[in-house]
């Protein structure tokens, strides 16, 4: 069996990058799939349904519960981001899944509006915790030249988990069998726990962050005013982080303003302009995701390879294009033709676009960065139903695809010019947390190491001024050897563990 199993991991290895079979990130995207299962299932069909036909609620009742779990999770993401940050992955995680454990059984015994809407804001706070947990552990367990490719699979499980909850519930949510389909929800919630509680480890400090802390004696009680002092400093540094991502925000509220504003109208259109059939309907969904899924990999690869910009900015003006070619040429054919166009577009700016956010951060800050840029995405989702029904009513139905279409167009012209990698500037060697976190270590603490040559030479026995020795180190830069929390000895310079110490201006000792 162990021998299957080690053939399969070497298969699989030669496909998928290694990094993605470890056990705390297969974990975390494993985990993320059952609680979208969930989540799909409960806001894209159990609610809704549930509220009108059983509890006998109008719909606006329904539709203002789910409005409340999207805004609690949208108002909640940026303090839980922090709690990520600040404790790790572990405990925000099945705190966030028990917290929807209790809400979806909440739900299942409402008998009142007041009481279906607390629990969808229950449900929200409990949900949001998976997404700034799943990106910051992305940050914290791949190295930087794979992250498009990590956020391609994020993607992939999230939309297998979505689809597969709308698929499933519905073959159990009939007027007798909800109770059966809300303890099926409970029960793959606990399976989310059960595996979020095997594999997801919590990481408070990066390796290279807690031998300075523990070097310092951050863990004395007579630390505790300069903790005060590194707490203000964190959140001065979190608001210079958030002021050099600000050109970036723009594009954050349009990309999903735009989606968003087709939503109301979409199946609409396609019934009542198109006279498409329920089938037809189905199967255009399915070429659209279907192209996402198969392509997000891959995509992922190439834009590690050639860079986030080439693939970004392209993808934008493709996207916005059909959009806004689309309502001239409203046929069928035509239709499936720009669905097909706007699936493989997507594949390539969803990895794209948040490879760039991901870049633009501090490693130390991901949950909560990546939590106050899903609030302001969260803004654009909220914005575009209303604008796009308006414009639906007001205007015409071509109009909604129209906006839709410029809005994506502008962005991809704006970032033409605009610097949307720029924000990485400020960013040190050690960015890539994949590695242990290099520590920095002054001529005396190198002085005291045991003695050791760089490790692509052999020892000499020469003075170092007659050993051609690279000369002192430049002004701001003398006496500093950074050392990695696991590296084998104080010739290992920044992230990178082959580099020799006289790469920092420093002459190696000779042996005694």
């Amino acid at each position: 069996m162990r021998t299957m199993m080690r053939w399969w991991k070497a298969r699989l290895a030669r496909w998928l990058e290694p990094e993605l079979l470890q056990p705390f990130m297969l974990g975390l995207y494993v985990t993320m799939t059952l609680v979208e299962f969930v989540r799909g299932a409960i806001t894209l069909s159990l609610l809704p349904t549930y509220g009108r036909t059983v509890l006998g609620f109008a719909v606006e009742w329904t539709a203002l519960a789910l409005s409340v779990h999207y805004l609690t999770d949208n108002l909640l993401r940026s303090p839980v981001g922090w709690m990520v940050d600040r404790f790790g992955q572990r405990l925000p995680v099945l705190l966030g899944i028990a917290v929807s454990a209790a809400a979806v059984l909440a739900m299942a015994h409402a008998r009142t509006v007041p009481w279906l809407v607390a629990a969808a804001a229950v449900y929200g706070a409990g949900a949001t915790p998976m997404w700034p947990a799943v990106i910051s552990g992305i940050g914290a367990a791949t190295p930087q030249a794979k992250r498009a490719s990590f956020m391609g699979y994020l993607y992939i499980f999230w939309l297998l988990g979505m689809g597969m909850g709308l698929v499933v519930i519905n073959l159990f949510a009939g007027r007798n069998t909800y109770g059966l389909a809300f303890w099926l929800l409970t029960g793959v919630l606990g399976v989310a726990f059960a595996v979020a509680w095997r594999t997801v480890r919590s990481e408070r400090l990066s390796a290279g962050a807690a031998s300075r802390a523990g070097a310092s004696g951050e863990d004395s009680p007579a630390a505790a005013p300069r903790r005060m002092r590194l707490s203000r400093r964190y959140w001065r540094d979190l608001w210079r982080n958030v002021r050099d991502v600000a050109f970036l925000f723009p594009g954050m509220f349009a990309q999903t303003f735009a989606v968003a504003a087709l939503v109301p109208v979409l199946s609409v259109y396609f019934k009542v302009v198109l006279r498409m059939s329920g089938a037809m309907y189905s199967l255009l969904l399915v070429i659209g995701g279907a192209l996402t899924v198969l392509l997000l990999v891959p995509a992922g690869k190439v834009i590690d390879r050639v860079g986030a910009r080439r693939v970004l900015i392209p993808g934008l003006l493709v996207a916005g294009g059909g959009l806004a070619v689309y309502p001239l040429l409203p046929t069928r054919w035509f239709t499936y033709a720009v669905v097909a166009v706007l699936g493989a577009a997507y594949a390539f700016i969803l990895p794209a676009w948040n490879s760039v956010l991901d870049r633009s951060i501090d490693p130390d800050k991901k949950a909560t960065l990546w939590g106050v840029f899903m609030t302001v995405e969260g803004f654009g989702s909220a914005a575009g139903p209303y604008l796009g029904g308006l414009l639906w009513d007001a205007v015409s139905p071509r109009a909604p695809f129209l906006l839709s279409g410029a809005v994506i167009m502008l962005m991809g012209l704006l970032y033409i010019r605009l610097p949307i990698e720029a924000a990485s500037r400020h960013q040190t060697a050690w960015h890539d947390t994949a590695r242990p976190e290099a520590v920095p270590l002054d001529a005396a603490q190198h002085d005291a190491l045991p003695n050791r040559a760089a490790p692509h030479e052999a020892p000499r026995s020469a003075a170092p001024e007659q050993s051609g020795a690279a000369p002192p180190p430049a002004a701001g830069q003398a006496g500093h050897v950074y050392l990695t929390a696991r590296s084998a000895g104080p010739d290992t310079v920044g992230s990178d563990p082959s580099a020799p110490a006289r790469a920092a201006g420093l002459r190696p000792r000779r042996p005694r």
